[in-house]
């Protein structure tokens, strides 16, 4: 068995949810400007229940429910627009970008292009966008993200392929 290394971001690209499970292609764009060494992901231990008879500590049955692998990253240096359709709210072009907390986000079909090894596609992902600016004269403005796989009505949650050798 030949061996994968996966390693590096190239680019994260979005698209309208799929919730058939069917990622799209061609109407994929770049998200942002991926803020270096942020883009993980991780998934969660099981859930494990547990049942022993009395007296005994090995249990006499062992059930895992598995949880589903979550994506973080940071965007760097949003515009209105940006922090409308992520974080929430609405962008005019006299007011900027305005927010009150009770503004849906809309699911999105997410990409993560990596530079070699396995790329990583969620058709229908849950995004959790959340403002992370600090305005030092070091400071960034970052838009902090967590992204969850969802259900889809045909298929897998969430896939990971190689790249095809070019």
């Amino acid at each position: 068995m030949a061996s994968l290394i996966t390693l590096g971001l190239s680019q994260i690209m979005v698209g309208t949810a799929a919730p058939d499970g069917t990622m799209p292609t061609a109407a994929l764009t770049k998200i942002g400007k991926t803020y270096k060494d942020t883009c993980k992901m991780a998934q969660d231990a099981s859930d494990v229940t547990e049942h022993f008879e009395e007296g005994r500590s090995a249990p006499e049955v062992r059930k895992k429910a598995k949880k589903i692998p979550a994506l973080t990253f940071s965007i760097m240096d949003p515009d209105e627009a940006f922090l409308a359709k992520y974080v929430g709210g609405s962008s005019d072009a006299a007011k900027g970008w305005g927010f009150d907390g009770t503004e849906v986000v809309a699911n999105v079909a997410l990409k993560v292009e990596t530079e070699q090894g396995l790329d990583i596609s969620i058709p229908n992902a849950d995004v959790e966008a959340v403002i992370n600016a600090d305005f030092s004269a070091k400071g960034i403005f970052l838009v902090d993200f967590t992204v969850t796989p969802c259900a889809v009505s045909s298929g897998k949650a969430i896939w990971a392929k190689a790249k095809t050798a070019k």
